[in-house]
């Protein structure tokens, strides 16, 4: 038997809300990011924007070729439930914390961003450091030069709750 579309409905809506929900995500981050260019940086806005992206458990990180660091805000320490005091991981120690089944995913839509410009947009488990599987979103977007070439990635990744599979 055939499956007609309106069997698909729900889960089309849930991917338009999904979508419209990242993409205002975005668009906080980029305000966010702007008001602390201004030098408002832990102002009254801005850190206003980052205890509700706290409470939506929404964390902001970046990667940068220049010095090949991943820069990480505290709620992606939260949701890795890394401690602060160890510091950022590198991005192949923060992808092995992904469910070994994501983790090609992972690396190479990563590399994908870097080496051709691509978006970041996947779906993923995480197992942060209290052996805890977490759903996650995670979105990028990569950044360029004067000269085109990419520079870096900057994106978010967003806390979904507890897998349906814990890890094997």
């Amino acid at each position: 038997m055939g499956v007609t579309l309106i069997e698909h409905i729900p889960w089309i809506c849930a991917l338009v809300a999904t979508l419209a929900a990242l993409e205002l995500l975005r668009r906080l981050r980029l305000a966010h990011w702007q008001l602390q260019a201004q030098g408002e940086g832990q102002g009254g806005s801005a850190q206003a924007l980052e205890q509700a992206l706290s409470v939506g458990r929404i964390g902001n990180w970046h990667f940068e070729w220049s010095d090949t660091s991943l820069v990480w805000s505290d709620e992606v320490f939260a949701i890795y439930q890394r401690d602060r005091s160890l510091g950022e991981p590198s991005m192949s120690e923060a992808i092995m914390a992904y469910h070994p089944d994501d983790r090609r995913k992972v690396r190479e839509a990563v590399q994908r961003a870097l080496d051709h410009g691509d978006d970041i947009n996947l779906h993923a488990r995480l197992v942060n450091n209290a052996g805890e599987v977490r759903e996650i979103l995670v979105r990028g977007t990569s950044r360029h030069g004067s000269d085109g070439t990419t520079t870096g990635v900057l994106g978010f990744i967003i806390d979904l709750g507890p897998a349906a599979q814990q890890a094997g």
